[in-house]
């Protein structure tokens, strides 16, 4: 019963941060388990950012969704020669379904987003993923968001 009330508020949450999330959409891929997937960001404040995302992992089959709040600050903001230099931080809920189950944990992000130019940008990061029966994971993602 707490899986399904987990899965109901973040499709919940998914709902109505994709309505939000008119602001960037990415392409991302993750190793050691190869994986394919898409991301949806909303800006909520300056530095602040709420990423929804879904990739296909292809060991398995399995589908690993999830929404993470980030602090991303600009570095241009402290020094002109950074300006479009993002490193960022932060967590949220993942969800791995595969395999006739779904598994739900915490996870942590960090990374650093480079601006090509003022719509474009490439980003490389860490995910660390904390289920709740124990099992710990982590991958780096790789990719590049579009505005």
């Amino acid at each position: 019963m707490k899986r399904l009330s987990l899965l109901i508020l973040l499709l919940v949450l998914s709902i109505g941060a994709s309505a939000q999330a008119q602001r960037a959409f990415q392409f991302r891929i993750s190793v050691p388990n190869p994986a394919l997937g898409f991301g949806l960001e909303a800006e909520l404040q300056r530095n602040l950012v709420a990423l929804l995302y879904g990739d296909l992992v292809f060991r398995g089959p399995a589908v690993l969704v999830g929404g993470e709040l980030l602090f991303k600050p600009d570095l241009g903001q402290f020094d002109r020669d950074l300006r479009g230099v993002s490193p960022y931080i932060g967590g949220g809920v993942g969800v791995g379904f595969g395999g006739g189950a779904a598994d739900a944990g915490l996870t942590l992000d960090f990374g650093i987003e480079f601006a090509v130019d003022r719509s474009t940008g490439l980003f490389v990061g860490w995910q660390g993923i904390y289920y709740f029966d124990g099992f710990v994971g982590s991958r780096a993602i790789l990719g590049a968001s579009f505005r």
